[in-house]
């Protein structure tokens, strides 16, 4: 009890001294960051390593500092975050929620949330970029229609003919399409890219090294999981069948017609048959053989032949088939609902970023994510950045050889390849379904062999997007690279590994081609760092009411716990920043000449990184950002 004591204490004495200073004028008197132009890598390094470096509190009233420090230091008691979830659960089933929920809600929910309500974010967001630092926007709650069941009858009458056995999850997928929609134009609102909806000239002549704001979407919340689950077999088993077939890298075209008779659903008509003979002979004539990637091409569920290939007859069972057609028309509904999200985006200039998801549906989810990265990101377009990012989990085994294969997708295709790449959110879940099932584990073993990967992935994009420069003698911009994609990650030396190898390969800051991603509320100090040095950075900002947060929240205490020695340096800082402040306003006789400022203390002495000091590849359901800290 001596340690919620301690907590308690402390933001009760931080309260106070937050009421003997105007913390409106303090948040809003903060200039905006001037060193764009006088930053450089090395400067930049020197900031990051700063172990001393409180630039992330000059944004920062005294309440909210306080409300950090505690945070944080609840996060150090083990036995207050295990036991966090039984309390809740406890208090909702004695009807207390509401007196924890007030508390979640000036605490935790305060820390690392945006609001309730996307407009309530956009004071976060407007703040955040007087610091040089962009938002992506998250709705972060498990979306549910709530039906009551007097509902449910006449719904049922009105909807399970056009929408099928799943039409509960198709009709919650149409309330997430509506809450999306409202998602991307709110971060519109709060981005500098902003168009307005009733303005034709769609022109934009920003310099700005960021690309705007962007929202995050979860393809599970805009279908249902079996229909994903299926897809996910079908591309699974497609890429096994051209494993079996293929020679030397290669698939020819007797093997493919072997494939059509053997593997796809059987034709229900003379003139599918004839569609696919004809096709066959086509690129027999003039395509002997493909690879991989024409591979998955000529049989994408989103080509020009999809349904030569795998339209089904209306009578075909899950047992007799890899889809039915009730499941191809689940899809279709499933990319409109997307689609309409990502053309709103589009006209927006807001970026939407895919979140990666377990690996049961992540096959599914890329395929996805690439065919409309194909649409809404054509190089073509030399007016429009990219719109659709995709998230790259990089302590996956495959996912290197991932990487490459959709960069030389787009590069085939003509359209900006945009990724994010995280070390990843769900090693522990992974393991133990690879344990129960029986398969190899597809996370690496090591967090070493993470950090290789993540790394590796960086300096692989780096590296094309340098030679595009040699070959093109052009300088690079978000509009016209062929790739673009963010570094989102806690860990320092990442961070710090990525500004020093753009430094060697050309690739400028400002140029918009790579950005930075944090979660809002932890590491700060990177952060804002990076922000005050020109580069493009964003903070993840979800938001939600506060009981459909909680398993957020939850995580990020779960996190902090598992990254102590980065989160303790960042305590460490907040405790010597308000003590600072409290010197500068009470009338102690030790006390600094007062200022309106906070002091800021550099240390000129030479800083090392040490990664493997704390590092920990965090289960985060979430998955937006790896939190593996140096």
């Amino acid at each position: 009890m001596t340690s919620i004591a301690a907590a308690t204490t402390l933001l009760t004495a931080g309260t106070l001294l937050a009421s003997h200073s105007n913390v409106q004028a303090e948040a809003k008197n903060i200039p905006p960051p001037s060193g764009f132009l006088s930053s450089t890598p090395t400067s930049t390094i020197h900031d990051l390593l700063d172990d001393d470096n409180r630039t992330a509190f000059d944004a920062r009233s005294t309440e909210e500092l306080v409300v950090g420090l505690f945070v944080y230091k609840l996060c150090t008691f083990p036995w207050i975050v295990d036991m966090a979830p039984h309390v809740i659960s406890l208090a909702e089933k004695l009807r207390l929620e509401n007196w924890v929920y007030a508390f979640v809600k000036s605490t935790f929910f305060r820390q690392f949330c945006g609001g309730e309500t996307p407009e309530e974010c956009v004071q976060s967001m407007d703040r955040l970029a007087r610091s040089g630092i962009q938002c992506i926007l998250d709705l972060s709650i498990e979306a549910d229609l709530h039906l009551e069941p007097a509902d449910v009858p006449q719904m049922y009458d009105e909807l399970a003919q056009p929408l099928g056995k799943w039409w509960r999850e198709e009709q919650s997928a149409d309330v997430v399409l509506t809450m999306t929609e409202h998602c991307v134009r709110t971060a519109a609102q709060g981005s500098s890219s902003f168009v307005d909806d009733n303005n034709d000239n769609h022109d934009h002549h920003s310099n700005s090294a960021t690309t705007g704001a962007f929202a995050a979407i979860k393809v599970t919340a805009f279908a249902p999981p079996e229909l994903l689950l299926r897809i996910n077999h079908v591309i699974t088993k497609m890429e096994h069948i051209f494993q079996a077939h293929q020679v030397n890298g290669y698939v020819g075209s007797a093997a493919l017609k072997d494939v059509v008779t053997q593997v796809l659903p059987p034709p229900h008509s003379e003139q599918q048959e004839e569609q696919r003979d004809a096709l066959i002979d086509y690129m027999h004539q003039h395509q002997p053989r493909i690879d991989a990637i024409m591979f998955s091409q000529v049989f994408n569920l989103q080509g020009p032949s999809r349904d030569v290939w795998w339209a089904a007859d209306d009578q075909a069972q899950e047992a007799d088939t890899l889809l039915t057609g009730d499941e191809l028309k689940a899809y279709d509904r499933m990319i409109n609902r997307l689609d309409h999200v990502c053309a709103l985006a589009h006209r927006y200039r807001v970026g939407i970023m895919v979140d990666a998801e377990q690996s049961y549906f992540q096959e599914a989810i890329d395929h996805v994510a690439m065919n409309l990265q194909a649409k809404y990101n054509r190089r073509d377009e030399q007016d429009h950045i990219p719109t659709v990012y995709n998230t790259y989990q990089m302590y996956t085994k495959a996912a290197q050889a991932k990487l490459e294969r959709d960069v030389e997708l787009a590069r085939r295709e003509n359209f900006a390849f945009a990724a994010k790449l995280v070390r990843g959110a769900y090693m522990v879940s992974e393991r133990k379904r690879a344990l129960q099932l029986g398969y190899p584990s597809p996370i690496h073993e090591t967090v070493e062999d993470t950090h290789d990967s993540f790394n590796g992935g960086v300096r692989f994009l780096l590296g094309r997007l340098h030679d595009h420069q040699v070959a093109t003698h052009q300088t690079l911009t978000a509009n016209t690279a062929p790739i673009v994609f963010m570094v989102a990650t806690h860990n320092r030396e990442s961070i710090v590994q990525t500004v020093e190898e753009m430094d060697r390969q050309g690739v400028l800051a400002r140029s918009g081609v790579v950005h930075f991603g944090q979660l809002f509320g932890m590491q700060d100090q990177i952060s804002y760092s990076l922000g005050k040095n020109g580069y493009s950075i964003y903070k993840y900002l979800p938001y939600g009411m506060i009981d459909e947060v909680i398993p957020y929240l939850l995580r990020r205490a779960q996190e902090n716990q598992s990254v102590m020695g980065a989160v303790n340096k960042e305590r460490l800082l907040m405790w010597t920043e308000l003590r600072d402040r409290m010197k500068a306003r009470l009338p102690l006789v030790n006390a600094r000449p007062t200022t309106d400022a906070p002091s800021v203390v550099i240390s000129t002495a030479s800083a090392t990184v040490n990664a493997s000091s704390s590092s920990s590849t965090t289960d985060d359901a979430d998955g937006p950002i790896q939190t593996t800290t140096a």
